[in-house]
């Protein structure tokens, strides 16, 4: 995907503006935002088996001097999964970044059977990142894919929780687009985890 057809479809001018054309479009009207989604799987063409933005993130938006953001490369993660085996449950990932493990996971598993036989919610994930400007980008990633699951926006490390996201696919269906919500109530599940 080049960074032009993402100005033009997220109406943007600078690639640090797409995080926040991004989490506009998924906190804002439905019939939009999968009008968005199904056009990046036309861009992309409908190849769900990797992350579309990790190359532009990589070399124009990440912060590797100040926070160290690195990704994992799609062959690395492809690898990983495939060394957990016909695995089903639940996915944790304490750094998400723009969601690149998870996807490969997530297409290693969906490739295990019948395509429809694959249920989103037996392989729901639970993320954490601390970048403000992966979150957008992860959570349209994992809403497109129909993945479910919930996506803490905080440091793993310390449970200390900026937002936590919950992703719903209404079908359990691989082929629909799951629906994102933000979660005020976030520090009653942390507070539960660390006791």
């Amino acid at each position: 995907m080049k960074k032009e057809q993402l100005y033009e479809l997220f109406n943007i001018d600078d690639l640090r503006h797409l995080p926040e054309a991004i989490m506009s479009l998924i906190e804002g009207d439905i019939e939009n935002r999968n009008n968005v989604y199904k056009e990046l799987l036309r861009m992309n063409n409908y190849d769900l088996s990797f992350d579309w933005f990790s190359s532009i993130y990589e070399m124009q938006m990440a912060q590797r001097k100040t926070l160290k953001q690195d990704f994992t490369p799609n062959s690395v993660a492809r690898l990983a999964s495939l060394l957990t085996g016909n695995l089903k449950g639940r996915i944790h990932e304490p750094t998400a970044g723009n969601g690149s493990m998870i996807i490969a996971d997530w297409w290693v598993r969906c490739q295990k059977g019948m395509p429809w036989d694959f249920r989103p919610s037996e392989n729901m994930v639970y993320c954490w990142e601390l970048s403000s400007s992966c979150i957008p980008i992860l959570l349209l990633n994992l809403s497109v894919r129909g993945i479910m699951g919930y996506v803490f926006h905080g440091d793993v490390l310390t449970f200390e929780v900026k937002s936590k996201y919950i992703l719903l696919n209404k079908k359990d269906d691989p082929l629909s687009f799951s629906d994102i919500t933000k979660d005020d109530g976030s520090n009653m599940f942390i507070q539960k985890v660390k006791k």
